[in-house]
């Protein structure tokens, strides 16, 4: 399985925030989803970190407008997110600023859906996860997908802190429930990926002609499908776009 660690602390990547004073927070390993959840899920990633004898540390990101779902360790009696660990989370798209605060040692590990891509492949409704975190054991039961936590908790890769075991277990679980991408999703999903690398989208009343749906079609799936307007996904990648340049040169012109 291909992977990407974390990138140097002097490196800018979109949607972190002052990665060069969190670049030795943790580490992060990204694997690939494989041809059965490509279309759903941009990739497979963990988290890795180790505090013991220093202090808390916090991080900050500016989320994509992504669904992800993890399976989280922790000790007995520890909570995060509101939830009691070890634990199998849902995170739903963040509208605001994402920040964590890291202690002791511990890992998480995900997958990251594409915008959209958690509806297109659970047939659930977006919104309902938008700005939360909850257990993902009763959402993903009526899948047919009980057990995930314990899939990749109890994997024997676990003992040996075996990221690439890990990651294998969660995906073979998730492709148990891949089904065919509908044609909707793939437009939308084309349309995101135009509104996140053309800088010059920047109303949206831009987009229905674009993807060719009525505005009101428009806002409609990115609701129900992505979890949020598309005014504010438009904003998000802007916003981020805006970070990048002012950690590349703080001394870039805020109005431009």
């Amino acid at each position: 399985m291909a992977s990407w660690t974390s990138a140097p602390s002097s490196a800018v990547e979109r949607g972190i925030v002052h990665r060069g004073a969190t670049g030795d927070l943790f580490d992060l390993v990204r694997g690939e989803v494989g041809p059965v959840l490509q279309p759903f899920a941009q990739h497979l990633w963990e988290v890795r970190w180790d505090r013991r004898g220093g202090p808390p540390q916090s991080s900050r990101t500016i989320p994509f407008p992504s669904v992800n779902l993890t399976v989280e360790s922790g000790a007995p009696g520890e909570v995060r997110h509101g939830h009691p660990l070890p634990a199998a989370l849902l995170h739903g798209v963040v509208t605001r600023t994402f920040h964590i605060t890291l202690e002791g040692a511990g890992w998480a590990s995900g997958i990251k859906f594409h915008p959209g891509g958690w509806a297109a492949w659970s047939g659930l409704d977006a919104s309902r996860l938008t700005d939360r975190v909850v257990a993902a054991g009763p959402v993903l039961g009526p899948l047919g997908l009980d057990g995930l936590g314990e899939a990749v908790l109890d994997h024997p890769g676990l003992a040996a802190d075996d990221t690439a075991a890990r990651q294998a277990a969660l995906r073979e679980v998730l492709e148990r429930h891949a089904p065919e991408p509908d044609a909707d999703y793939l437009r939308l999903r084309d349309l995101i990926d135009r509104m996140r690398d053309d800088p010059g989208l920047v109303r949206v009343e831009q987009l229905p002609e674009l993807v060719g749906w009525s505005s009101r079609t428009l806002q409609r799936h990115f609701r129900t499908r992505v979890g949020v307007s598309a005014k504010w996904v438009l904003a998000r990648f802007r916003l981020q776009e805006a970070a990048v340049e002012l950690e590349r040169d703080p001394a870039a012109n805020l109005a431009e």
